[in-house]
């Protein structure tokens, strides 16, 4: 887990060459554990571009331009955020030792209201054989590999919503 957390700083870096305006970033967290099961993070600050590693054995702080993340960086199963949509958060959390299920939970911004953006999904995810369940405030079921998938959206200003995805494998 070490290696792959100090192997996130490359990639950070180069996501962080696409962004830098004055809008606020995507922020990013990964969180997992080594093979002795001690915590191991790597945070990204959409706000700041601030980047801390932390590791067993090895710990950084570096600054680093913001990055911002949209619909185009995100695919689940085929299906990607409703277009215009920017991507606030991704946190991943690794399963623990013993454990069998990591996470993943992205928050985004559309264009558009909640409605819209969940008919859109739902009609993606259908044609990308989900199983979707419709609930009063977005959708739930497993992707086309059978993770579990929760999608939530609360209704936004002047036509816009807020969403976020939860995958769980």
């Amino acid at each position: 887990m070490r290696a792959s957390l100090l192997a996130l700083a490359a990639p950070l870096a180069l996501l962080a060459g696409c962004g830098g305006g004055d809008d606020a970033g995507t922020s990013i967290s990964i969180k997992g554990n080594d093979t002795e099961g001690k915590p191991a993070t790597a945070i990204m600050d959409g706000g700041t571009g601030a980047v801390k590693i932390d590791v067993p054995g090895f710990e950084a702080s570096i600054k680093l331009p913001k990055v911002q993340l949209d619909a185009d960086n995100f695919d689940i199963g085929g299906v990607k955020l409703y277009p215009g949509s920017k991507v606030t958060a991704m946190n991943i959390d690794a399963a623990k030792k013993g454990e069998t299920k990591d996470s993943v939970t992205i928050a985004f911004d559309s264009p558009a209201d909640a409605a819209t953006v969940k008919a859109w999904f739902l009609e993606k995810m259908k044609a990308e054989s989900f199983t979707v369940a419709e609930a009063a405030t977005g959708l739930s079921g497993k992707t086309d590999d059978g993770n579990a998938f929760t999608l939530t959206l609360t209704q936004g200003a002047a036509g816009s919503s807020t969403g976020s995805i939860a995958i769980t494998e």
